[in-house]
């Protein structure tokens, strides 16, 4: 990275830190809370997913032992608000069985293992992609990564940062460097 790009990097992100603060992001009570979340997340806002969490914690689905034991069927209700509620139900049965398959069902297991390997293997999960896998490691598994989503592809791209045929990867190299 040049000196101008890390200038401009830093002054964008202490203009971000003076307006916002420590945001000490990511919303959830738990570690599974997060997880949940963030598979939850995708494509919708948050407010539709705090609604579906509470729908989950006032049914006792809010843990990856109870979604394990439930049917898709059970659970798709209940998130109905998270859009493609089907098929993130369907995510969530399967993150839960491949925790309890090669985990115990332990996050902090999970999450004893080293960044790089584990990432790889989430990314084995069917229907995780790099940001919720991403979003998983940092904020759950409080391991060091960058998380990159459409609005800093976008800065990127508008600052004649990015090139033309980055994909995730390269954006987040960019920033882990």
């Amino acid at each position: 990275m040049i000196d101008r790009e890390k200038g401009l990097i830093a002054e964008i992100y202490q203009c971000l830190r003076a307006e916002f603060g420590d945001c000490k992001w990511w919303p959830g009570d738990s570690a599974e809370e997060v997880v949940i979340g963030a598979i939850l997340t995708q494509s919708v806002s948050w407010r539709n997913v705090e609604v579906a969490i509470s729908r989950l914690k006032e049914n006792e689905l809010l843990s990856f032992q109870a979604i394990n034991q439930a049917d898709v069927s059970e659970i798709a209700p209940l998130i109905r608000s998270t859009r493609f509620y089907n098929e993130k139900a369907r995510k969530l049965k399967n993150f839960a069985h491949w925790l309890f398959t090669f985990y115990r069902g332990s996050l902090d297991l999970l999450f004893s293992r080293g960044l790089w390997e584990l990432r790889k293997e989430l990314l084995t999960v069917k229907g995780l992609g790099e940001e919720t896998v991403d979003s998983i490691l940092l904020y759950a598994g409080n391991k060091r990564i960058f998380v990159i989503d459409a609005y800093t592809m976008r800065i990127l791209s508008r600052l004649g940062i990015a090139q033309k045929d980055w994909r995730y990867r390269d954006y987040q190299k960019f920033f882990m460097k």
